[in-house]
């Protein structure tokens, strides 16, 4: 059984193993100018790494359930609980290890970004009860694009902080 929109999935999950190549290049241009990586740079690496790699793997999800011949509905479902609660455990994960690695309290536009994704999350954990029944895989992908967008932010977000940071040491030796 086709999926409606599958060609669209698969764009998605193209563009997040973009992101995470990406991550990649820009994790080791960070080393070759400014040394070696801090604990939360690691963690971050890895945060938007693993990011990248579950909204590849949430885009190809409700393509690999229809191959059983699931019906439509329940290919949303299924999909949409399984990234709802990729979503709540990545957001809180990253805050829990974020803490124990720092010890610092959350900067405020961290919590945005947590609260954005919780709040996808729960749109998803919601959209397995068929709250809207027409729209059930609609919501699914705009939910994942959605977090893929806020990922991309968040990056281009981080790798401002580090372009300051390596400023501010080069400043304080030099």
């Amino acid at each position: 059984m086709e999926l409606p929109n599958a060609a669209y999935l698969y764009t998605l999950a193209l563009i997040a193993v973009g992101y995470v190549g990406f991550t990649a290049i820009v994790l080791i241009l960070r080393q070759s100018i400014g040394g070696p990586l801090s604990p939360l740079d690691t963690l971050v690496a890895r945060l938007f790494m693993s990011w990248g790699f579950m909204i590849t793997y949430l885009s190809m999800l409700p393509v690999l359930l229809a191959s059983f011949k699931l019906g439509h509905t329940a290919v949303w479902q299924i999909s949409s609980a399984f990234a709802g609660l990729s979503f709540v455990a990545l957001h809180v994960g990253y805050q829990v290890l974020r803490r124990r690695i720092t010890g610092d309290p959350t900067p405020l536009h961290l919590w945005i970004h947590t609260a954005s994704g919780l709040a996808l999350g729960i749109v998803l954990l919601a959209n397995t009860a068929l709250i809207v029944p027409a729209a059930v895989g609609a919501i699914y992908m705009a939910a994942v694009t959605l977090d893929m967008i806020q990922a991309s932010f968040a990056f281009v977000q981080h790798f401002g902080f580090m372009i300051d940071q390596l400023r501010k040491q080069r400043k304080d030796l030099g």
